[in-house]
């Protein structure tokens, strides 16, 4: 910062920053580097790891890194959760294509276009479905939703009323169906192999507000493109972050 770079994210592997006056020079980054390695202890050395034309940083140790040749690469649970179905990873890597390419205005029209498609059918079960483990055995489920030591869940509800005989371990593949953003998934789910796409019945409305929860967690990057820091995200949404978390978006 005493030279005039703008730190981006900081954790324990290294930094993130943009060159004062968002120079891409290797001959500049260099300089710099070796500038700040000489106060370093015997011992510690530095190295410029990559140079990159965007990058998205959602929190400590979540962001997206733009290549100069356009590919993507995500770090972090908090953007790679196993709890999404593939239509929200698919939505949320083409919103960080977007802020990383300064795309803000296209935000709301990829938007309507993913509600559009839900509505129309046009979004493949594949993409809507959800694949979970059994982590435990049906028995013990049983007894643990009885003892009310668990709530009821999709998955092992699903195995309960299958022919087949699940074990711990085993892979089960739902969807959605009914009516409504508050349906209860445990007892409206459905195996993936009774879809038919003939008749569809994937749940418009719960699939349409799974989107728009997402969206909604992104959606201060379409008023405020660049880099900002956590305090401006407490400001407009109070209680949705902690201190430690920190958004940007910036270029190189």
């Amino acid at each position: 910062e005493k030279r005039g770079a703008n730190m981006i994210e900081v954790d324990t592997d290294g930094i993130y920053f943009v060159l004062p006056n968002n120079s891409d020079r290797d001959a500049e980054a260099d300089a710099m580097l070796a500038e700040i390695a000489a106060t370093m202890p015997a011992g510690i050395k530095l190295e410029i790891d990559g140079k990159y034309a965007a990058m998205f940083s959602y929190k400590m140790k979540n962001y997206v890194l733009l290549d100069a040749i356009g590919e993507m690469t995500i770090r972090g649970s908090g953007l790679k959760s196993r709890g999404l179905e593939r239509f929200q990873r698919r939505f949320m890597e083409e919103i960080f294509l977007l802020l990383m390419t300064d795309r803000h205005a296209e935000l709301q029209n990829l938007f309507a276009g993913y509600l559009a498609k839900i509505a129309a059918h046009e979004i493949g079960i594949d993409a809507l479905m959800k694949t979970e483990t059994l982590q435990d055995s049906l028995d013990n489920y049983r007894e643990k939703v009885s003892g009310k030591r668990r709530n009821a869940a999709a998955a092992y509800e699903l195995a309960l009323k299958s022919s087949r005989a699940y074990v711990a371990g085993d892979q089960v593949s739902y969807y959605v169906t009914g009516r409504g953003a508050k349906v209860k998934v445990a007892t409206a789910a459905k195996l993936i192999g009774e879809y038919d796409a003939a008749r569809p019945d994937e749940n418009i409305e719960y699939y349409q507000a799974k989107l728009t929860d997402l969206f909604e967690k992104f959606s201060i990057f379409v008023s405020k493109p660049g880099l900002f820091a956590a305090s401006e995200l407490e400001a407009a949404e109070p209680g949705e972050t902690s201190q430690q978390d920190f958004f940007s978006t910036s270029e190189k």
